[in-house]
């Protein structure tokens, strides 16, 4: 039976949240390829009314669903065990919480407040309205986010010292190969890339490198995808 990933879904094909490209990358590492992708949107979240919950990613494998992205890894590195690790010890899913805990900080605020309005521009015309309505009263108005993007994508950069330090250092957070902790990372680059022209990372950055070789993994997998950004 063909595992389902139910994604968050925008206009024209666009997928690009950062949570659902940590499992689509966590996916690929395991070597699934072969799975369904089903888009849920905002207004319209019947495609996971089974779950009784409204969040993205699902995991639907066999009879059982699974959601949280978080939730998704682990069910992934225990079922298929037998497959390249995304952890490789329980020292090391402990130590990417840290770094999913600190991703969160880096994404809210932060990098939504640098592509918030392109995200508004990628969303499907049917979830505009109310994820203005839902946006603005956290953020206020969403046409104040069209301008100043450079300057806080600068401010972001800097935040980066931790992240830029270990990659001077080795090809990727689980040092030479991927794990997890670098999809955590990459999910929030990909999701920038997706939907906005806002060049997150100098060419001279190990970031950017880094990124680089991420977009190239499993025959170019998140280069594909639809995307803004060159």
């Amino acid at each position: 039976m063909t595992i389902k990933v139910y994604e968050l879904g925008g206009r024209d094909g666009f997928r690009y949240c950062p949570f659902c490209w940590r499992t689509l990358m966590a996916m690929r590492h395991k070597g699934l390829h072969e799975f369904e992708r089903i888009p849920v949107y905002y207004r319209d979240k019947s495609p996971i009314a089974f779950t009784e919950q409204g969040l993205t990613p699902v995991l639907v494998d066999g009879d059982r669903w699974i959601s949280d992205s978080w939730e998704i890894a682990h069910y992934l590195e225990d079922t298929y065990a037998d497959r390249p690790p995304l952890f490789g010890s329980d020292m090391a899913r402990a130590q990417a919480s840290v770094i999913s805990a600190w991703v969160l900080q880096l994404h809210r605020p932060g990098l939504v407040e640098i592509v918030l309005w392109d995200a508004f521009e990628h969303l499907d015309p049917e979830d505009r309205d109310w994820w203005r309505e839902v946006r603005e009263q956290r953020h206020g108005r969403l046409e104040d986010y069209k301008e100043g993007r450079e300057e806080r994508a600068l401010a972001w950069r800097q935040r980066l010292e931790p992240l830029r330090v270990t990659l001077s250092n080795q090809s990727f957070l689980g040092g030479e190969s991927p794990a997890y902790a670098d999809y955590i990372v990459f999910g929030e680059f990909q999701y920038a890339r997706c939907i906005s022209r806002v060049e997150l990372i100098e060419a001279d950055d190990p970031i950017y490198d880094w990124r680089e070789r991420m977009l190239d993994l499993y025959d170019g997998f998140a280069r594909a995808a639809p995307h803004e950004s060159v």
